[in-house]
């Protein structure tokens, strides 16, 4: 089972307006390093998808916001290796050939309309030392309490 979740490690994703999500992350994390990018991609106009109610800051829970579980999906996972670096740090690579190259699938999930999103964006995960701790602790109902509580 490979997790890829940002108490593990790092993620990042580039999301545009509609119908594109990239989204990598690397878990250092654990006796398995990896590295996993999923890509999704669908032509809003071609799948409209279904308009489904979404929550609005002042009018509630209204009809405007578009999913579709028809997008073109494409997963990739590598195995990482590391080693030092010249100041003793880790230095990650990916092995290759990839544990999974590039599966494909029709039937992803993604958003192909509405609001309030109106333009693209990227960002990277950040999680504080002390949060990841938390949220990796052996207790499940703990961490499933923390995990609710930052969702």
């Amino acid at each position: 089972f490979y997790e890829a979740v940002p108490w593990k490690g790092s993620m990042e994703w580039n999301v545009s307006t509609w119908g594109q999500w990239s989204l990598r992350g690397e878990c250092l994390e654990g006796c398995k390093p990896f590295a996993v990018e999923v890509k999704y991609e669908c032509d809003p106009v071609a799948v409209p998808g279904l308009v489904f109610r979404a929550p609005t800051p002042d009018e509630g829970m209204v009809y405007f916001c578009r999913d579709t579980f028809e997008a073109n999906t494409t997963l990739s996972l590598w195995e990482l290796t590391s080693e030092e670096d010249a100041t003793g740090g880790k230095v990650y690579r990916r092995k290759e050939p990839p544990i999974i190259d590039s599966a494909r699938s029709c039937q992803g999930g993604a958003e192909v309309g509405g609001g309030p999103w109106w333009s693209a964006w990227t960002a990277k995960s950040k999680l504080k030392r002390v949060i990841k701790t938390l949220l990796n602790l052996p207790n499940k109902s703990s961490a499933r309490r923390i995990k609710n509580f930052l969702a």
